[in-house]
């Protein structure tokens, strides 16, 4: 019961929330609108189908089935009839009404100045914007939670090119070409904004410093970032025997250290330590709850790494180099280019640095071990690989401060148009951003991102209430009809020829821009339902407050 609650809660605070940024903004332009003089018909919040709906004072206000908008209808200003239609019983329907009646004469309204328009059309991202500095305000006086997701490297292979470079699991990233980094989220953004086949990292090691450039690029087919992954908290969830990790003697709660006195800072980095050198006896340090336990463990001759599926054409239709050297699913992966195979990760670290030429694969097939000459294409062999552990990981918690961050209104503001620039340059530059509209967030997306953050504590929805009005307040100024910047551009036009744009004209372009509008938000709202987190993630997963930021690097 206590869930459904919470559910309904959660829900119920994500809509008033996202509500409320609709609501300034539509308020902005109906609050000028009045002062100016115009004329109002309706007050619109959301799209579609009408399912609430009062009329006061001749105006029809009004909440409408598909809450991603909102809308107020002024006659003497280009409407939104391009994308809702003309109301019922629109003076330009037919001159007679089914009973043969003659309708009421159309009322006649006097032209609206462009000045007029201008304040209008400004006045609903400028609302946007003053609810973003208030919300601001409030956050900086009550404060809110600070995430803690240390930069701290939790993965780097010693095949790959990172380790040849420098890179060590551990290693805390203090800045990337030179802009200071405090959390991972930091590092994707920094690397995101950068250009060029490398970035300068710095890492802290100890007590040591050291820097080095790692290569940078837009990785199968994803956004631009450097192949290092933040670190796990490997705390176990679950374990089935028998199986390569199950019979260790883990229980769930466990909190595993490291191996031979070597810190694991990473799932995949603890298959290596636990899988390298066969037959050798090691032990695993675990934390139990406030114990430290120490299992021993004996490598097995086969790391378990496994072909699921071999995927037999490439693109071009061609066979994949997997189906040429006739590997089959089931077969087992011992080495590769001679070096014995720890994990899934560091296999594909070691066909990547062979650079597409041929290398020898030692595979066990049932009882029978083969083996076969195979040459990569894209660094690729065409086949999708498992390593079935035995061991469930929890999924990492998220980590809060348990002392409040106190930003000021002007450091969350500059914060988040911060974020925005570096999204549109590299939206602007997307060949080599890897960004595109795909990774553009709809109202699923948003929604989603708002119901994480109500679950866990309300100010930090608030704050990103900030960073979402912001973001209405921008969009709807690029100067594009249907938005309002649209409307500005041809008030400004207006303005200099002396005379309004043709009707004719305004309604075209309204209409193939909305068009246009709805196409791109069916894009965006398929894509978020893709990535959108599950109900089970944002209402289960985990919050901790911690009392300094954990895991730093040695």
């Amino acid at each position: 019961m206590a869930d459904i609650l919470n559910i309904i809660y959660v829900v119920a605070v994500v809509f008033l929330l996202f509500g409320a940024a609709i609501f300034v903004h539509e308020f902005g332009h109906f609050w000028v609108a009045l002062k100016r003089g115009l004329k109002v018909e309706e007050f619109a919040i959301g799209f579609g189908p009408i399912i609430w709906s009062k009329t006061h004072e001749g105006i029809l206000y009004s909440i409408r089935a598909i809450p991603a908008g909102g809308f107020v209808k002024l006659p003497q200003m280009l409407t939104s009839e391009a994308i809702e239609g003309k109301p019922e019983g629109s003076a330009d329907e037919d001159s007679e009404n089914s009973e043969g009646e003659t309708p009421d004469p159309v009322e006649e309204l006097p032209p609206v100045s462009p000045l007029s328009k201008i304040l209008v059309a400004f006045a609903g991202p400028l609302m946007n914007v003053i609810f973003a500095i208030l919300i601001a305000v409030f956050i900086w006086l009550v404060g809110i939670p600070k995430p803690i997701n240390e930069p701290v490297v939790g993965y780097v292979g010693e095949q790959s090119e990172e380790y040849a470079i420098g890179a060590r699991p551990g290693d805390r990233i203090m800045n990337v070409n030179d802009e200071p980094i405090e959390t991972w989220q930091d590092v994707v953004y920094a690397v995101l904004d950068s250009e060029g086949e490398t970035v300068a990292v710095q890492v802290q090691r100890g007590e040591e410093q050291r820097q080095f450039d790692l290569p940078a690029g837009t990785w199968s087919g994803g956004i631009r970032r450097i192949r290092l992954d933040n670190q796990d908290l490997l705390e176990v969830m679950s374990f089935e025997t028998p199986s390569l990790l199950g019979d260790v003697g883990f229980k769930p709660g466990d909190v595993v250290q490291g191996v031979n006195g070597e810190k694991a800072y990473s799932q995949y980095q603890l298959l290596d330590l636990l899988m390298a050198d066969a037959g050798q006896m090691k032990t695993v340090l675990v934390t139990r709850g406030d114990q430290d336990v120490e299992l021993p463990f004996e490598t097995p001759d086969v790391a378990g790494v496994a072909v699921e599926q071999v995927v037999t054409e490439d693109e071009d239709g061609l066979s994949t180099p997997a189906s040429k050297a006739d590997v089959q699913a089931g077969d087992v992966i011992k080495s590769a280019a001679g070096v014995r195979v720890t994990s899934t990760r560091q296999l594909v670290d070691i066909i990547q640095a062979q650079d597409n030429k041929e290398f020898q694969l030692d595979l066990l097939r049932g009882d029978k071990g083969i083996q076969v000459s195979i040459t990569p294409k894209d660094n690729r062999l065409g086949v999708a690989l498992k390593q079935d552990i035995g061991l469930v990981f929890k999924p990492e918690p998220i980590r809060y401060s348990k002392e409040l961050a106190h930003p000021s209104p002007a450091a969350q503001i500059g914060d988040v148009l911060e974020k925005i620039a570096i999204t549109f340059k590299a939206l602007g530059r997307g060949k080599d951003s890897g960004v595109g509209a795909k990774d553009l967030s709809g109202p699923v997306g948003i929604f989603g991102m708002l119901a994480i953050q109500v679950n866990h504590d309300l100010r930090l929805a608030l704050s990103f209430l900030v960073l979402l009005n912001i973001n209405l307040a921008i969009l709807n100024l690029l100067p594009v009809p249907v938005l309002d910047g649209g409307h500005i551009l041809l008030s400004i036009i207006e303005w200099i020829r002396k005379e309004p744009v043709s009707v004719k004209i305004q309604e075209w372009a309204t209409t193939a821009f909305a068009a246009l509008l709805l196409c791109f938000f069916v894009y965006v709202t398929f894509a978020d339902v893709k990535r959108v987190p599950l109900l089970h993630d944002i209402f289960n997963r985990d919050t901790e407050k911690v009392e300094q930021p954990a895991g730093s690097g040695e």
